[in-house]
């Protein structure tokens, strides 16, 4: 996992105790496209519905290109599923490595900032259990030093009454 972090081409690229999380998401989108089966994720595209007419025009071309690939022999049915998956993950690569397109340096201050506030909420809730504590075993010591009082006055009550 931590190689998965540490694809840096130059050192200027990634500061010091950063995470590079473009190139962290493009290696594993790259993993995700070499392993989906493409002709199910096409047939599936194919078979939802359009929203508008865009939509529909791109479908119409997903299914001439599902026609073609059923007319193909085997070698070319992998010839091209390897090209259209190279194609897309050179184009994720692409998008994730422009800096306009994709602002992910916020993510890890959102992400310290999420840790730090449920980190009080912990504390603030171990603080109150503690003072609960505190509280209780005052009143339990209090209680038992009134009775332990009690006790020697009602002996020292019954040694003067023995006196007399």
């Amino acid at each position: 996992m931590a190689d998965e972090f540490d694809e840096f081409e130059t050192a200027d690229e990634a500061p010091a105790g950063a995470v590079n999380f473009g190139a962290a998401v493009s290696q594993s989108l790259s993993k995700t496209i070499e392993n989906m089966d493409l002709m199910s994720v096409l047939q599936k595209m194919v078979a939802t519905t359009p929203e508008d007419e865009d939509s529909e025009e791109i479908r119409g071309k997903l299914k001439g290109v599902l026609e073609k690939f059923n007319s193909m022999n085997e070698d070319e049915k992998i010839a091209f599923t390897k090209q259209v998956k190279d194609g897309l993950v050179s184009k994720i690569s692409a998008k994730l490595q422009d800096p306009n397109a994709i602002n992910l340096g916020g993510l890890e201050d959102a992400i310290r900032e999420a840790v730090v506030t449920k980190l009080i909420m912990v504390g603030v809730v171990a603080l109150v259990i503690f003072l609960l504590v505190v509280f209780f075993g005052y009143k339990l010591y209090k209680s038992i030093k009134e009775k332990e009082k009690k006790k020697e006055e009602k002996k020292k009550a019954k040694q003067m009454k023995k006196k007399k």
